[in-house]
């Protein structure tokens, strides 16, 4: 197989991420673009002719798509070639196929077997760049701890260990049952529930893996249930499934729009239905795995306590990692340096001021992505990292936390004056070519606090 690529991105500095589609069916493949695009993303195309894959980028992107009808036999081949191509860059491959063909899907990251709806394969791709980007961060933090700080941590293998965990909703019709014999045959522990208080009940009480409900004679309250789980911070990356009779359900989009990760047909092929809700359980496992890591890695040598972000030794150190990752992977960064100023018109005691400011610090933890980087620089200034973002696609996270902590009020235990408001300066910056962590750290420190940035500052 030969691949022409794109020679004029070669020095073409990422703006946002990117997606490749990988295809041999252009039309097709324009309609997931546009809804990948929609979601924020830059959208690249190289099509296959059966012999020559052509416009092939030089630079990594954050994911390739895979959209075949006629060639799907040649996919391993592809992959391999792109693999080397985008080589040492670790690319997710995804895999959503038109037909049946004879691949072993083990060689995708994640597959989506037809029928799929447009807006299922835009969430599957976005959903597995953001597992790959958590996935990547733990084991730099992982790898900056025992460098660094002589720490071995072990990640968990919990995800291997226990079986999965499966909520279906609705009337015990036979289809239903069918369904559910075959996935306790793969030892997976089936809940039902008959209706959707007891379904509620059972999602506060116990931890789900996935959920399917039964929509096969109408849409209701499976809609309901699925838009009142994206409501609910606990249940929202929960997937859930709508089990329809492809003949008469019509509400395919609202569906989607309504939170469906997946819509399955009665009369598939039971391994397959089981096979793609097993899929979905599998990626939601590995994620609230990755959360519960990314909350107890570090500890008190990293950690600084009243925020609950990094202290400033482990921040700089491990920006040092970071930084040169992006770079090796020609992949962006954005750092945000934030100061945090009490704003009072009564005095407030120095204690109370500054566990303000460590409430505000745990705020913004709590406001960006696991896999971006809090820390606390000094008493009254913090600086979060994002890897693989640019100054664009953050300003509206810098939007989101200038609104919510402009609402926030603190104790100043003064009963007559009673709570205090804080207000907050920002810098949001990117990292330049010739700039490592420390110049990029003090680069946003001095526009934070409106100085001139010199040369010998940015110089690497």
């Amino acid at each position: 197989m030969v691949m022409h690529s794109d020679s004029t991105a070669l020095h073409v500095a990422p703006t946002k991420m990117t997606v490749l589609i990988a295809t041999d069916n252009m039309h097709e493949s324009g309609f997931i673009g546009d809804s990948l695009a929609n979601l924020g993303y830059e959208i690249k195309f190289c099509e296959f002719d059966g012999s020559t894959l052509k416009g092939t980028p030089v630079i990594s992107p954050s994911a390739v798509l895979f959209v075949f009808t006629d060639y799907i036999e040649k996919t391993p081949l592809i992959i391999t070639a792109l693999k080397t191509h985008f080589s040492p860059c670790n690319v997710p491959f995804i895999g959503a196929l038109t037909r049946p063909g004879n691949v072993d899907t083990s060689i995708f990251d994640s597959v989506i077997f037809p029928p799929a709806h447009i807006t299922q394969i835009a969430n599957r791709v976005s959903s597995i760049i953001r597992l790959g980007q958590m996935e990547q961060e733990i084991i730099r933090r992982v790898d900056t701890l025992r460098e660094s700080f002589d720490i071995d941590y072990a990640l968990s293998d919990e995800v291997l260990s226990n079986p999965f965990r499966i909520l279906f909703i609705g009337k015990a019709t036979p289809d239903f049952m069918v369904i559910i014999n075959a996935l306790q045959k793969k030892n997976v522990e089936v809940v039902a529930a008959f209706t959707s208080f007891s379904a509620f009940d059972y999602l506060h009480e116990r931890t789900f893996d996935a959920v399917v409900m039964n929509a096969l004679q109408q849409s209701e309250p499976a809609l309901t249930i699925s838009e009142t789980m994206r409501r609910n911070a606990r249940l929202y990356h929960v997937p859930t499934l709508f089990l329809v009779d492809k003949d008469t359900f019509q509400d395919h989009d609202l569906a989607y729009k309504k939170g469906a990760r997946d819509i399955l047909y009665s009369n598939a092929d039971t391994q397959e239905i089981s096979g793609r809700i097993l899929e979905l359980a599998n990626y939601h496992r590995i994620h609230d795995q990755l959360k519960t890591e990314f909350g107890s890695i570090g500890g008190e040598t990293c950690i600084d306590a009243p925020s609950g972000v990094f202290n400033n030794i482990f921040f700089n150190t491990h920006m040092k990692r970071v930084c040169e990752m992006m770079k090796s992977t020609q992949q962006p960064l954005a750092l945000l340096a934030v100061s945090v100023r009490p704003n009072a018109q009564f005095d407030v005691s120095q204690e109370r001021v500054s566990s303000a400011i460590s409430q505000v610090g745990t705020m913004l933890k709590n406001l960006v992505r696991m896999q971006d980087i809090t820390g606390r620089i000094d008493e009254n200034t913090f600086a979060i990292a994002f890897p693989g973002q640019n100054h664009a696609s953050i300003s509206p996270v810098l939007k989101r936390i200038s609104a919510i902590v402009d609402c926030a009020a603190f104790d100043s235990g003064d009963s007559e004056n009673g709570a205090f408001t804080v207000s907050l300066e920002t810098a949001l910056i990117d990292m330049m070519p010739h700039e490592n962590s420390d110049t990029l750290i003090q680069s946003a420190l001095s526009e934070l606090k409106g100085e001139p940035v010199s040369f010998t500052k940015i110089s690497a």
